[in-house]
């Protein structure tokens, strides 16, 4: 866009169109951030935990999900629980639709014997906030805060 006034010569033509290009730069300028500046979805990526130790039993009890993004625009999650010990984490891919998250950790079981028994399957579906996951795991409620890991 060009802004031209006509000025008398020796009047600060120069200094005008300056002043003027200096101004319409601006506006540009606050008017594309201004559409930057509306509310985005948080990154679904990073530690959601609610896993804690408990003194009185000597318990650590809870679980941690690690999202993390792969090449070619897939996410992964590193998944530990704990039932009063902490459990062989596992890593599993994630289906993202915005802020929405899917994921399924399906373990081969054994009986005592060592015959093969019924799967444990475990689905996760949530939501991912600034503030954490929440949403279901197994039609059980789940609510992790984002931060750092029990392990950090």
């Amino acid at each position: 866009m060009v802004i031209s006034s006509t000025v008398r010569p020796g009047s600060g033509a120069k200094t005008i169109k300056m002043t003027l290009s200096v101004l319409v730069c601006s506006l540009f300028l606050v008017a594309t951030s201004s559409s930057g500046a509306q509310e985005r979805e948080p990154s679904v990526t990073g530690f959601f935990t609610d896993m804690r130790y408990v003194r009185e039993s000597g318990d650590l009890v809870g679980t941690e999900v690690w999202i993390m993004k792969a090449g070619g625009g897939r996410y992964y999650a590193a998944v530990q629980d704990a039932e009063g010990g902490p459990r062989i984490p596992v890593v599993v891919p994630v289906e993202v639709s915005g802020s929405r998250i899917t994921f399924t950790i399906k373990e081969h079981l054994v009986d005592q014997d060592g015959r093969p028994a019924t799967d444990l399957v475990i689905k996760y579906d949530g939501i991912v906030t600034r503030a954490g996951l929440s949403g279901m795991v197994n039609s059980e409620p789940l609510k992790l805060k984002r931060g750092k890991s029990y392990w950090q």
